[in-house]
């Protein structure tokens, strides 16, 4: 039996059990495999589906699963990525990107930033200073990511600078059966209840419109194509537009009085880019 699956509407059976709110179904599929991580055709993964059903359970055996299966999923892609670093050339590049706007004062605050990226061996490490957004501000920092491959395993930091702190996590496959891994990734009912109080989001990159086009420079009638010199190569500039970040929220779950709290949350990047953002029913979904 394919348990992926879908019905004209773009259901898998995990979809189906889980919108319907038939708990024991959905974690009879779960135990055989079932993707939590699937998007329906709407475009609402398993998880959201079953917050809006507003069963704790149900979001609890959603929660873990999901944890369970991202976990097993990246950590058998290891030995692929050791093979995968082992063979390729070692190599420094930087990495500088940047958003702008015709708008007036809103490049100054669209974010921008430059990466450094080394590889050596099995090993890769990445610069960046851009760290998060946060009243109007674009929050800066000094940020290191290191990947460290070993023979069957590997290990991930993240070192702050700034603060001298380093944060360490160890990838490699535990010999533990499915049962032990889940007990472990149980989440808390503070998790749960958190899920269950805020709305369900879904936001997405719609380039179905996107186009480039050679950036020119000039002045006077006189234009040419813009070209920069990155790392000792000419280099030819692009611009893309009609590239559309949209926001869809779901509310049917919430009591009236958390419903008025999400009210105007748009955050100020959105409203300053003009962020599509939709509000989905409980008919519409």
């Amino acid at each position: 039996v394919d348990v992926e699956e879908v019905d004209p509407r773009g259901r898998t059976p995990l979809h189906l059990a889980t919108t319907l709110g038939h708990l024991e179904c959905a974690r009879v599929l779960l135990r055989h495999g079932a993707d939590v991580a699937k998007e329906n055709r709407s475009g609402w993964t398993v998880l959201q589906e079953a917050v809006s059903t507003q069963d704790l359970e149900l979001v609890q055996l959603a929660l873990r699963y999901r944890d369970y299966q991202r976990a097993i999923k990246r950590l058998a892609g290891i030995p692929v990525l050791l093979e995968k670093l082992r063979k390729a050339q070692d190599f420094y590049v930087e990495m500088k990107w940047e958003f702008t706007s015709w708008v007036p004062l809103v490049s100054k605050i669209c974010p921008s930033d430059t990466y450094k990226v080394w590889k050596c061996g099995q090993n890769l490490r990445v610069d960046t200073t851009l760290l998060g957004f946060d009243h109007m501000t674009w929050q800066r920092g000094n940020h290191s990511f290191i990947f460290r491959g070993q023979d069957t395993s590997a290990v991930f930091m993240e070192v702050d600078h700034n603060r001298q702190v380093v944060y360490s996590e160890t990838l490699a496959l535990a010999a533990h059966d499915q049962e032990t891994i889940l007990a472990a990734m149980q989440p808390t009912e503070e998790q749960v209840m958190g899920r269950l109080m805020a709305p369900v989001v879904a936001t997405h990159l719609d380039m179905r419109n996107i186009a480039f086009e050679r950036n020119k420079t000039g002045i006077l009638g006189w234009r040419s194509e813009k070209t920069e010199v990155v790392n000792g190569y000419e280099a030819k500039v692009y611009g893309a537009s009609n590239v559309e970040l949209i926001t869809r929220t779901r509310t049917e779950h919430l009591s009236e009085q958390h419903k008025g709290k999400t009210k105007g949350g748009k955050t100020p990047l959105q409203s300053f880019l003009g962020i599509a953002e939709q509000h989905v029913g409980p008919n519409n979904g």
